[in-house]
């Protein structure tokens, strides 16, 4: 790919993905939107695409920019380089020691023959062809790369992967999920009275609040299972309810929220506002619905 660097890189792919699905001149603001940076800072890298001859631009109220023909040659095999701590390459859901220092994507405008080319570091022989492989989130474009090892070099450090799904994790954040009004739950509840509350709200779970509000637990259905599977029918709230409670802030990217299931392997986070109050559930189902198609890639 052209030379650019990895924010210029970043405002092109934003502009030609809004061109493509709009079909219309794009705004500055509407590629500062997508990328959440500052608009001025989007117009001046602009400025930069088009000296390259990577952009059009049209004057006045219905003007704008949209991509020329050369950026779509330029971004055709798009080279990603990771930023910071480099990614690791999983081997079905475990980790690998193999660092990843370049992704260059070979045929994007070729859906149905995708391959990505790797760059690597570690060790090569852990893997053979045919293992399924996963990236990602990568910086910037976000995206989680899953597929296949079709070739594996130990002398030129190269991978190159059957991409599978190649799917784009959406700057959002957590507030904008919460899909339902948070449903509270008293530790002097009976399972019962919980489970007819969960019930009628159609969850799973629910945050146990104490007389000021503060956040005691959480309990879900698999805590009411146990109980009446153990006999305890006339169990309190209280005896069941988990109290290592996972929080996230309301303002918090959608990412964050992810990453935090993952290594508290739970299935919801209970959402805070900038006081410290819990607002609403931040639930795997609520994410997998914002990111079409993400649940074959989602590490327990």
């Amino acid at each position: 790919m052209q030379n650019l660097s990895p924010t210029q890189r970043e405002i092109l792919l934003a502009l030609v993905d809004l061109y493509t699905k709009k079909k219309k001149m794009i705004k500055s603001k509407e590629v500062a939107d997508v990328i959440n940076k500052d608009e001025g800072t989007v117009r001046n890298i602009i400025l930069s695409l088009k000296v390259l001859g990577l952009i059009d631009s049209k004057p006045g109220p219905n003007g704008g920019y949209m991509p020329t023909l050369k950026a779509y040659e330029v971004i055709k095999n798009p080279v990603i380089t990771p930023m910071l701590d480099k990614l690791s390459l999983y081997k079905g859901m475990m980790e690998t020691d193999i660092k990843i220092n370049h992704i260059e994507i070979l045929d994007i405008t070729n859906p149905m023959a995708n391959k990505v080319l790797l760059d690597v570091e570690g060790d090569l022989r852990k893997l053979k062809v045919g293992d399924p492989v996963r990236l990602g989130p990568t910086p910037y474009s976000r995206l989680v790369i899953e597929g296949i090892v079709l070739h594996s070099d130990e002398e030129s450090r190269e991978i190159i992967i059957d991409v599978k799904r190649m799917i784009s994790i959406p700057k959002e954040k957590v507030k904008n999920l919460i899909s339902k009004k948070l449903v509270v739950l008293r530790p002097y509840f009976t399972l019962k009275e919980a489970s007819i509350n969960l019930y009628k709200e159609g969850i799973r779970g629910a945050p146990v609040l104490g007389e000021k509000e503060e956040i005691l637990g959480i309990l879900t259905t698999a805590d009411i299972i146990k109980a009446f599977f153990e006999g305890n029918f006339e169990a309190k709230v209280s005896d069941y309810m988990k109290r290592q409670v996972i929080t996230i802030s309301s303002e918090d990217d959608v990412l964050d929220a992810i990453k935090k299931m993952i290594i508290y392997n739970v299935g919801r986070l209970i959402v805070l506002d900038s006081d410290g109050r819990a607002v609403g559930i931040v639930t795997r189902t609520d994410i997998l619905k914002a990111i079409a198609g993400l649940e074959g890639l989602w590490v327990p």
